[in-house]
């Protein structure tokens, strides 16, 4: 996870956008980011990721969907505040649904939510002492 780095979101999919194997591969590699942030402030977050779908010998399928939000609903479990912006996961994703951009922007939205609250918090964490639960969650409210 350590040679990751944040990749910004894309939170703007429409239907005239194609989803392919980059962009599963930015959307769990800024999991694991996330994860490495959360971790840094004490919390245990342990996830599965795959980053490496690029030489085709990875295929997903929707128990991927499934493991990839609930890896972005165990991020947000971690702290329990909702950031602004954020839409509950799907986690029963199942063979016959369909997936579509309003899906991608819900994941790729909640995990730049998730960020955007988590380096405000450790901004403040730096001026208010306090630890982590505690710190924010006035700047977030």
């Amino acid at each position: 996870m350590d040679d990751l780095a944040w990749q910004q979101p894309i939170t703007t999919w429409t239907t005239q956008n194609y989803f392919n194997t980059t962009d599963f591969n930015r959307i769990e590699g800024d999991t694991a980011e996330l994860a490495v942030l959360l971790q840094t402030c004490g919390f245990n977050v342990s996830l599965t990721t795959i980053t490496n779908r690029s030489d085709g010998s990875y295929l997903d399928f929707y128990d991927s969907l499934n493991r990839i939000e609930g890896n972005i609903l165990a991020l947000y479990n971690c702290y329990a505040v909702a950031p602004t912006g954020w839409v509950d996961p799907k986690t029963t994703w199942s063979y016959d649904q369909s997936f579509s951009y309003q899906d991608t922007n819900r994941m790729e939205g909640n995990e730049l939510a998730l960020y955007n609250m988590i380096n405000g918090i450790l901004q403040e964490y730096q001026v208010c002492g306090q630890s982590l639960n505690i710190c924010g969650l006035v700047w977030n409210n």
